[in-house]
């Protein structure tokens, strides 16, 4: 039996013209709802989809929030970030003591209720003082430290704008609620490229993140072969119509009692880790990202070394006398300058906390462990690859009857 806010969801979803596939059984554990197949589901079914005009976005959360705070607050609205508006959309379903006295344009509730709670979640926004610790010395740790500081600056803005227009909302227009917010876009938000007649998951310089409600029940697994279909109703030639419905289809047999996934895309653990909250053992597409001190060239090298001859190219230019004419000993400088950098970020890496370490929850620690071992095999990889082009550069020198010997340190 699904638990209750899941047959909510399911209920007002269906109201509106969305639909679950009737053998998915919503099913609750402490990190939200999964979608679980109650009877075997053939490949290329249609799993789940909702009606464009539940999705969570700009127009929808200007379109609500002009109406509470007043049509004089238009202009001043338009000034705020996507996030801004959606999240601030979101915290306004929270701060009525009373879910009766929700405004109708607030009509998100039965689909907040099904996501879960604060203490449920698990980006490193999330992790305790101890925990973000452990995780110096990563990128994970400074882009944590960077993202609380720009919500945190998004929420005052939005505070004090509150505050002028209802001092009763603003009090209530919690920092717990923008990041609990924050948080349910950045684990479960869709580009904006998927509400045309052509949905793609691919990104541009002017999409945005927004919220799917229904079709978020699917997790992630990788290379899942799933296709994203948009249906209009007859007759209809608008590029965004209320009515048209946005559905995952599913391409693969579902056993009875397996979860129904949806596909993310390629994603790092890094990214994992920070967007969502989870990460993947042994993460064939994890990368780690190089750049050269005063260059705006960043390199995202992958395992196996894939990706690395840019950098390599710039570095042998940057220390060649005649970038046109590169030879044997600007290789062997090149090589011995990458491999210094390779060494530094390998000392960065933190140690990973032994198991016994009450500080760190066994979760945590698990995606430190996942992303430490993809940052450490890129590294062994390239530090192979740059002895590799060592030894090329001294057999270059002996072919020409130079005799190089490498300093040992």
């Amino acid at each position: 039996m699904e638990p209750s806010s899941a047959a909510e969801l399911r209920r007002w979803l269906t109201t509106y013209g969305g639909f679950i596939h009737p053998s998915v059984s919503l099913s609750q554990d402490k990190f939200g709802l999964s979608a679980i197949a109650q009877d075997a589901i053939d490949a290329d079914t249609t799993i789940v989809s909702c009606p464009f005009s539940l999705a969570i976005d700009v127009e929808c959360s200007l379109r609500a929030l002009t109406a509470l705070f007043g049509e004089s607050t238009l202009v001043d609205l338009q000034s705020w970030s996507e996030r801004q508006l959606i999240c601030t959309y979101l915290c306004l379903h929270w701060i009525f003591p009373d879910s009766s006295q929700i405004p109708d344009v607030l009509r998100h509730l039965p689909y907040l209720k099904s996501l879960p709670p604060p203490d449920a979640l698990l980006t490193p926004l999330q992790f305790t003082p101890s925990e973000l610790e452990a995780f110096r010395g990563t990128n994970i740790y400074g882009a944590t430290r960077d993202r609380r500081e720009s919500w945190n600056v998004e929420w005052n803005t939005c505070r004090t704008f509150i505050h002028a227009v209802n001092p009763d909302w603003a009090e209530r227009y919690t920092w717990d609620k923008y990041l609990r917010a924050s948080t349910y876009l950045s684990t479960r938000a869709f580009p904006s490229t998927l509400l045309s007649r052509s949905p793609t998951l691919q990104t541009t310089s002017s999409s945005y993140p927004f919220m799917l409600p229904g079709v978020d029940i699917l997790n992630h697994s990788r290379g899942q072969p799933v296709s994203w279909c948009t249906s209009y109703p007859e007759g209809s030639t608008k590029e965004r119509d209320e009515s048209a419905t946005i559905s995952i289809i599913s391409h693969t047999t579902t056993p009875l009692g397996e979860e129904v996934f949806n596909n993310y895309g390629l994603k790092a653990n890094d990214e994992l880790i920070l967007g969502y909250g989870f990460s993947l053992p042994q993460n064939p597409d994890d990368k780690i990202t190089l750049q050269l001190g005063g260059s705006s060239n960043k390199w995202a090298i992958g395992r196996l070394a894939s990706g690395v001859e840019g950098l390599w190219n710039e570095v042998r230019r940057l220390v060649a006398e005649t970038p046109d004419e590169i030879g044997y000993e600007d290789d062997l400088e090149a090589a011995q300058l990458l491999l210094e950098m390779v060494q530094k970020k390998c000392d960065l890496l933190p140690d990973l906390p032994d198991e016994n370490d009450a500080a760190i929850r066994p979760a945590v620690r698990l995606m430190l462990k996942h992303y430490l071992e993809g940052q450490r095999d890129i590294l062994t990889s390239l530090k192979m690859h740059f002895e590799g082009r060592q030894e090329a550069a001294i057999a270059a020198a002996r072919d020409e009857g130079i005799e190089l010997v490498l300093d040992e340190e």
